[in-house]
């Protein structure tokens, strides 16, 4: 995907091509890159961050999945319970200012935790029966968002392995840094010919079909082979570029009630599997 510095829509305008620009501008939505940065020193405690070790405060117990048992035919596999992976912690503060539709509150930390399952756990049929020895703990993802007192966080070590079905080391570390930018749905899909034809003859330079940031972000549009569907009434919440054997993509959606109410825990977790 080639980027630009200047967006779509406004190159469109400072070309004169308003009508056009007027045409696309609901295919357009904000999203906040995530980006990787060096940092020198040990990434301080309540920073923002991919993978490593979450900072905690005591009254959040550290995210895990229960154990199972997995039955095929006349195998039985067991898992044990497992320890979630930190995805990322992102300290809300440091998206503030480019959080610029207040989608999010601006205080505290969001954290996104998942187990590297998909959907064994859950899988009953007439080739598959699996049964969870904790029903209620059986969910392989998690979304968490402290708004208390940042000096009670803690770097806090998992209590239990992770799961040991796909991958069994943390997340490398790694310290972010923020940008808005913005992302298109692919063009192609929405506007009729004539109208696409000409987007393309003005704006030879853009490839208009793919003008979404296709790295770890917050909002804007789901990138990938197979990705989850957004609408008027829900938002993509973050998107980590996974890129794993055929794992290229792992994603969080919310309803538009749940993100106005604060509902992090509701959170649809997706992923781009080919």
């Amino acid at each position: 995907m080639k980027m630009h510095e200047m967006d779509l829509i406004e190159f469109l305008i400072k070309e004169g091509h308003t009508d056009i620009a007027e045409s696309i501008k609901d295919y357009r939505k904000n999203t906040i890159k995530m980006c990787v940065k060096d940092v020198e020193n040990v990434i301080a405690k309540g920073t923002s961050k991919i993978g490593g070790f979450p900072d905690l405060p005591p009254e959040i117990p550290y995210p895990t999945m229960s154990g199972y048992s997995c039955k095929r035919g006349d195998d039985t596999e067991r898992y044990e319970k497992s320890a979630m992976q930190l995805v990322a912690q992102i300290n809300l503060a440091d998206i503030a200012d480019l959080d610029i539709e207040n989608k999010l509150p601006h205080m505290g930390i969001l954290y996104f935790f998942w187990s590297g399952e998909i959907d064994s756990i859950h899988q009953t049929n007439k080739w598959v029966e699996s049964i969870a020895d904790a029903p209620e703990n059986s969910a392989y993802h998690k979304v968490i968002w402290y708004n208390g007192d940042l000096a009670n966080l803690k770097r806090t070590e998992p209590p239990v392995p992770y799961y040991s079905k796909y991958f069994t080391e943390t997340f490398e570390e790694k310290a972010v840094e923020f940008e808005l930018t913005t992302d298109y749905q692919p063009l192609g899909d929405v506007l009729d010919c004539d109208l696409f034809d000409r987007l393309e003859e003005v704006a030879p330079d853009y490839d208009i079909e793919y003008l979404s940031y296709d790295g770890n972000k917050l909002f804007g549009y789901p990138t990938g082979g197979n990705i989850p569907d957004v609408n008027t009434k829900t938002h993509l919440l973050f998107q980590y570029g996974y890129n794993v054997g055929c794992l290229w993509n792992i994603f969080w959606i919310i309803s538009d009630e749940d993100l106005k109410n604060r509902n992090f825990d509701k959170a649809v977790f997706s992923f781009d599997l080919d």
